[in-house]
């Protein structure tokens, strides 16, 4: 291979690279927006493109389809970025599988959940109403209770590792726990109905985590 050949394969352009990655973040902030205000059926990509400044055929050239652009957003409402890491492998996680007790691995729970529902509570409830209407969609909302049994599970386990616990749990009783707390529909009746800050739903959260876990 030839020197110049060389250079050309190593040739990156870091301007054009952040653009591509700007106009991705625009398209999947406005679909998640639409998604939360009008549901599958009332979103377009059309409109998506229209709120993220762009054209159609960009946002059709970037995700292909409707459904994998919502599947886009979820990712993206649940981790709060599009970088590919695994929630599990993020440093949030790492920091709660480190914590030194119970207590303090609540505590950091809590805040934890705090921010993933305030992103996705109501981008889930958008995916769980159109499950029933589209394929693709219901493939994704059974791929995120699939990801949400794994977190109460990866919870439970972790928790209950964990010195100063309760004594007597058993870990049926200790998922069941973490169940309602991880539940999207949880967020949203306490945001919703409640009239709790997202604030407030972190302090009930260690609330409620306090009196069913702790001694």
């Amino acid at each position: 291979m030839t020197e110049r050949r060389k250079a050309k394969r190593r040739y990156r352009a870091p301007k054009r690279e952040m653009a591509a990655a700007q106009t991705r973040e625009a398209i999947v902030r406005a679909a998640k927006k639409l998604f939360e205000e009008h549901g599958w059926a009332g979103t377009t990509m059309n409109a998506v493109a229209e709120v993220a400044g762009v054209s159609a055929k960009t946002v059709e050239a970037v995700f292909g389809t409707k459904a994998a652009l919502l599947r886009v957003a979820v990712e993206y409402a649940i981790r709060g970025d599009l970088d590919p890491v695994p929630m599990p492998q993020r440093a949030r996680v790492e920091c709660i599988e480190a914590a030194p007790d119970a207590a303090a691995m609540l505590r950091l729970h809590a805040a934890h959940l705090r921010t993933i529902n305030a992103r996705s509570a109501r981008l889930a409830a958008a995916v769980e109403q159109a499950s029933g209407a589209d394929s693709d969609v219901a493939a994704l909302w059974h791929e995120m209770n699939r990801n949400r049994t794994y977190a109460v599970r990866w919870a439970a386990e972790t928790f209950l590792a964990k010195p100063g616990r309760r004594g007597g749990l058993r870990r049926r009783d200790v998922e069941a726990i973490f169940w309602v707390a991880l539940d999207w529909g949880t967020y949203r009746t306490l945001t919703q109905h409640a009239g709790r800050t997202p604030d407030e739903v972190e302090r009930w959260l260690r609330s409620y985590y306090q009196s069913a876990l702790l001694p």
